[in-house]
């Protein structure tokens, strides 16, 4: 780990080990790691404790800043945002989980932010470092060659990010979600007797009649197919 002004980043791992780490702990271990393999899924030729060097616990502390895993006691146990960042069914959750890792990186978060994602040139490069890091162009011309692989490597995963389209709704959806809106909008606010509401990621309905007790027991039923619920269960 280093620091350039206030901002500290890691020199003696990439973010793509940070996610293979995260990713062995949660697939091979549940999620809970023993140092000595850790080591050894860093590429380490380690036969026991003992023989973890510092630097290689120099390089999980740096690895460590993405947040993706944290120290245990003899091991290392794998966040929330791990979970995220590498679930396998929702591409846009994983990518806005691999987001949040790198922005941990308060240097990136900067630098992206800073520069609208677009990496300055080689020339330019260290003086737009000192101008977001408030330090010296002599200053930040020592960093320049770890901080640039870091921003290279970050602004891929970034920007692919920003790039995803947004989530499809179905057609079937999108017809409860225009239907409930006007019963919101036009009916709820002259509600006087008691009523319901149903909330779903596909739109809000007010239940206060028959006719939109009729739509939301539609709108459960279409849920219920898709989570493979039984007719009887619905019964």
């Amino acid at each position: 780990m280093e620091k350039i002004g206030d901002y500290a980043y890691p020199t003696l791992g990439t973010f793509a080990d940070a996610l293979n780490l995260a990713e062995v702990t949660l697939k091979k271990y549940g999620g809970i790691i023993p140092n000595i393999d850790a080591a050894q899924a860093l590429g380490y030729n380690v036969k026991d404790r003992a023989a973890i060097s510092g630097t290689i616990y120099k390089r999980i502390n740096d690895l460590e800043m993405f947040q993706l895993f944290v120290r245990e006691r003899g091991g290392l146990k794998t966040t929330e945002l791990a979970a995220q960042a590498l679930n396998p069914y929702d591409s846009t959750q994983a990518a806005e989980g691999k987001v949040k890792a790198l922005r941990n990186i308060t240097l990136i978060n900067r630098a992206f932010d800073a520069w609208n994602g677009e990496i300055p040139d080689e020339t330019a490069f260290p003086a737009k470092l000192a101008e977001i890091t408030g330090v010296s162009w002599l200053e930040a011309q020592k960093h320049v060659s770890v901080v640039r692989k870091l921003i290279i490597e970050a602004f891929q995963y970034l920007k692919s990010s920003a790039a995803l389209p947004a989530p499809i709704v179905q057609e079937a959806d999108r017809r409860e979600l225009e239907i409930s809106k006007p019963i919101v909008a036009q009916e709820a606010a002259t509600v006087s007797t008691p009523y319901g509401e149903v909330r779903t990621t596909m739109g809000t309905i007010v239940v206060k009649d028959k006719r939109t007790w009729k739509i939301a027991k539609e709108l459960l039923y279409a849920l219920g197919e898709q989570l493979g619920v039984e007719e009887q269960e619905r019964s």
